[in-house]
């Protein structure tokens, strides 16, 4: 009797063993295949491996194509929760595999990230609690530009994250002396900016007309946000040179810039 307990507790581990080593695999109708994940119309989406080859079902050949949206697929998942195999098929395919099991056995082995909408506040200055969970964010920035800027100028905004490119960002002009130009900037994002003519000869400086440290900017979740500057001077202008006066011309943003002229004068145009 006790040795056929032994037996029969031996037979229930090695079943066990094997069913654990078997693959784990699950049919279904995809929603979409991009950026090393591939979705299902159940709502489920599981990491696939870079190397995991996609055959056809049918064949068991390559499939010569990406996985795509209402494509059926029987996906294998290896001993990490990682998808290894996917096998597609045009026609539906009959239900297999289970996956609430497959969602809870990828979960479970998948490395634990943090979700930035859950994060705590992070407390800004002057106890302002600040988040940052990646949304965009529509971002104007408008700058002021010395009298001296010539008219026919035009206003770039060079930043770290173009490799200073002088020209990275052209700017639209307002009227002589201002521009602005609106991005659409995901939350979180921290990044270093200066305003330039288009060169690195022709970028701004400091208040003291010395070379300045570049502008910073660390954007948090909102739906819109507003960074207005002023720029001093260009490093291409002569020191201690005259100081043209600025010229009003019309603009998009500014279509009647001469108010006060007389009654039947016609307004100048660009």
């Amino acid at each position: 009797m006790i040795r056929a307990k032994r037996l029969a507790a031996a037979f229930l581990v090695a079943a066990a063993t094997l069913a654990a080593a078997a693959p784990l695999r699950v049919t279904g109708q995809l929603l979409d295949y991009q950026k090393g994940f591939v979705f299902f119309t159940t709502g489920d989406g599981f990491r696939v491996a870079p190397a995991a080859p996609v055959l056809d079902l049918k064949t068991g050949v390559a499939a010569g194509r990406a996985p795509a949206p209402r494509d059926w697929a029987r996906v294998t998942f290896d001993a990490t929760g990682t998808v290894t195999e996917l096998e597609l098929s045009k026609a539906p395919l009959p239900p297999e595999g289970d996956f609430e099991a497959a969602r809870r056995f990828a979960i479970a082995l998948s490395p634990t990230t943090a979700n930035p909408d859950l994060a705590p506040a992070t407390p800004g200055p002057n106890g302002v609690v600040r988040t940052y969970s990646g949304i965009p964010v529509l971002v104007t920035f408008k700058v002021q530009v010395p009298p001296s800027t010539p008219l026919t100028a035009s206003i770039y905004i060079a930043t770290d994250q173009s490799a200073w490119n002088p020209q990275a960002m052209r700017m639209q002009r307002v009227d002589a002396l201002h521009f602005q130009i609106t991005r659409r900037i995901n939350s979180g994002t921290h990044f270093q900016y200066l305003y330039t003519r288009g060169s690195l000869d022709t970028q701004e400086r400091a208040q003291n007309g010395l070379q300045r440290d570049p502008r910073t900017v660390l954007l948090t979740d909102a739906d819109v946000r507003t960074v207005s500057d002023n720029v001093y001077s260009w490093a291409d202008e002569a020191s201690g040179a005259a100081l043209p006066m600025p010229q009003q011309i019309p603009t998009p943003f500014n279509p009647a810039p001469f108010p006060n002229l007389p009654a039947g004068v016609p307004t100048p145009h660009r």
